[in-house]
């Protein structure tokens, strides 16, 4: 029994001195490293609490659930809430937390050229692997998310323009407030491969291919908004990929067209007139 004691008395003495220890490594670590994993843990919670579909479900559902747009409206509100938790808040964060300007942050056009110029290029790469990705049962079991749009060209378009808000508040808390948070303190390799783990998490449960194509986007991507010191031409290849992989999957689920030649590239978009 005293062997007990004294063996939990070690144990707790051994915590506390860990514990020690990281505070006072801790105060002696950079400010901005600090609030980025704190801020970024806090807006985490308060996304997954307040910006969910399921919490749209579990506070209208009851009033709203029967409309025929249902669905819609709970990715509308999943998408603007993303937009202020991971956008609005975190830029009031750089502001007054870091006390630090936007542009620090990821916020302006950097290096404009370079950004449009590749984001065309990698469009360009990613244009034809869309095609025959958009041809297999399991991408077109998922995109759009939202399968109400894909009988009503104006709800497509409605939910599309809406998603790019869901595409600036994810960007920004990955390739903006985290990546430039980290980029000064730890340099480019470290910040890049640290915003690349949530974006891989991100697609578990999505068609493999894509689940392991996202290791190396997430790093490109990343990397890009280092070189163009912009977090803005990440939203614009992730919006433009995910709103052609949206419009494939329509357009073929629209046409009942699965193939992948020029006869069924033909096909499908004459689905556009339908």
């Amino acid at each position: 029994m005293r062997e007990d004691r004294l063996t939990g008395s070690r144990e707790e003495r051994s915590l506390r001195g860990a514990l020690h220890s990281f505070l006072r490594e801790a105060r002696s670590a950079p400010r901005d490293v600090l609030l980025v994993f704190l801020v970024t843990a806090v807006v985490g919670i308060l996304s997954a609490r307040f910006g969910s579909k399921r919490f749209f479900f579990d506070q209208w559902y009851d009033t709203i659930g029967r409309d025929p747009l249902y669905e819609l409206y709970q990715y509308l509100y999943w998408f603007s809430s993303e937009f202020l938790v991971y956008f609005i808040l975190l830029l009031l964060s750089v502001r007054f937390l870091h006390r630090a300007p936007l542009r620090q942050f990821g916020l302006g056009a950097g290096d404009w050229r370079f950004g449009l110029k590749i984001s065309l290029l990698f469009y360009g790469i990613m244009l034809p692997v869309l095609w025959f990705a958009s041809a297999a049962p399991a991408f077109q079991e998922v995109y759009p998310h939202a399968r109400i749009v894909r009988g009503d060209w104006t709800l497509f378009l409605i939910y599309e323009l809406a998603f790019i808000l869901y595409f600036i508040g994810w960007e920004y808390i990955w390739r903006g407030y985290v990546l430039f948070g980290l980029l000064r303190h730890t340099g480019a390799v470290i910040a890049v491969l640290v915003q690349m783990l949530p974006f891989v998490i991100m697609h578990f449960g999505k068609p493999l291919p894509e689940t392991f194509g996202s290791i190396a986007a997430g790093i490109a991507l990343g990397a890009l908004s280092v070189r163009t010191r912009s977090f803005w031409y990440a939203v614009l290849i992730h919006w433009s990929v995910m709103l052609t992989i949206d419009l494939l999957s329509t357009l073929r689920f629209r046409s009942g067209v699965n193939g992948i030649g020029p006869d069924a590239l033909i096909d499908i978009f004459a689905a556009l007139l339908r």
